[in-house]
């Protein structure tokens, strides 16, 4: 597949799970692309997989490092034509009001934050048909997960900013859509259902196909975002849960 030939994709969360994934999709389908993440052995170990793309460590939380890291991308290559933002932490589980202040910001630094630093970050070098896209959960909005509180209000937000973004920037060509996910196998969710395997377990069986999503089967959406196939798709939140929200 070469349908991506000539782009330049900045791809954050690029060391695991579904950036991971979506980094290796979007290279193999011709685009040129800088996978980054704060995992600089989960970056390597990606180099080493594949040479179509390029590694960079970053924070997402750091406002600082994130411009410097587009503003380098954009001397080398003049223009990002698509960014898409997976860089996520979880929370412990735990009621709201037990969650100490220390995981509450830095969940919200990385999953929201994060998310709107980097697309102001690259916003300004983006033409007509550049496309940003962000990552949600259906715990964002679609099923309340009381016990992560932090990650909803978080993943929420990204859906709140993502709609702002595709109606201020859709004038100037730029379209801005968001992919929610439901519960996908990852190291991430691996880790999060970790001493609850039960509870997950009965979760899984709620799920309409009667499986997990896999990394891949995402990758695949937000290569469609990014394609020209998409270019009249903006502010759209494509579920990608199997029918999990549905209940």
């Amino acid at each position: 597949m070469t349908e991506l030939t000539d782009k330049v994709c900045l791809i954050t969360g690029a060391a695991s799970g579904i950036g991971r994934a979506t980094a290796r999709v979007l290279a193999e389908a011709g685009a040129s692309v800088l996978a980054v993440d704060v995992d600089e052995v989960g970056l390597k170990s990606l180099a080493e997989e594949t040479t179509l793309l390029s590694v960079s460590p970053l924070d997402v939380a750091d406002p600082d490092s994130v411009r410097d890291a587009v503003s380098d991308l954009v001397a080398r290559v003049g223009e990002i034509h698509a960014c898409l933002t997976f860089a996520a932490v979880v929370a412990n589980w735990g009621p709201p009001a037990e969650i100490d202040d220390a995981l509450w910001t830095r969940v919200l630094d990385v999953n929201l934050r994060g998310t709107t630093g980097v697309c102001r970050a690259v916003l300004p070098s983006m033409s007509p048909g550049g496309s940003i896209v962000t990552c949600s959960s259906i715990a964002g909005g679609l099923k309340p997960s009381p016990l992560r509180a932090p990650y909803t209000a978080a993943k929420a937000g990204v859906v709140a900013h993502t709609r702002d973004l595709a109606v201020a920037y859709g004038p100037a060509g730029i379209r801005v859509n968001t992919i929610i996910p439901g519960f996908i196998d990852t190291p991430m969710s691996r880790k999060l259902v970790r001493g609850h395997e039960e509870q997950a377990e009965a979760e899984r069986g709620r799920i309409p196909l009667r499986r997990l999503g896999t990394a891949h089967e995402v990758a695949d959406v937000a290569r469609f975002l990014v394609s020209d196939a998409s270019s009249y798709i903006t502010g759209a939140t494509l579920v990608v849960d199997g029918g999990l929200s549905l209940v």
